[in-house]
């Protein structure tokens, strides 16, 4: 006869099986890390597209930007 598992068997708490709190608070932390970088490399990229009213327009802003950014998403492993 098989046996299911009861109400207070831990696989059917809070968190999936094989899944920790501690697992879940590390992955929370990589993500916010993960967003934090993205936001980094927005601006980067945002500050390479906007035209700065007293200096010469830079043809190469944008591709140093967009470098940049990318290189910033590659640090984090994106």
């Amino acid at each position: 006869m098989a046996q299911h598992p009861s109400p207070q068997s831990p696989t059917t708490g809070l968190h999936p099986p094989g899944r920790d709190l501690e697992s879940a608070v590390e992955r929370v932390e990589m993500l916010e890390a993960q967003v934090r970088a993205l936001g980094q490399a927005i601006r980067a990229l945002v500050q390479g597209m906007e035209e700065i009213p007293d200096q010469e327009p830079d043809p190469e802003r944008p591709a140093r930007a967009a470098r940049l950014a990318h290189e910033l998403l590659l640090a984090q492993g994106l």
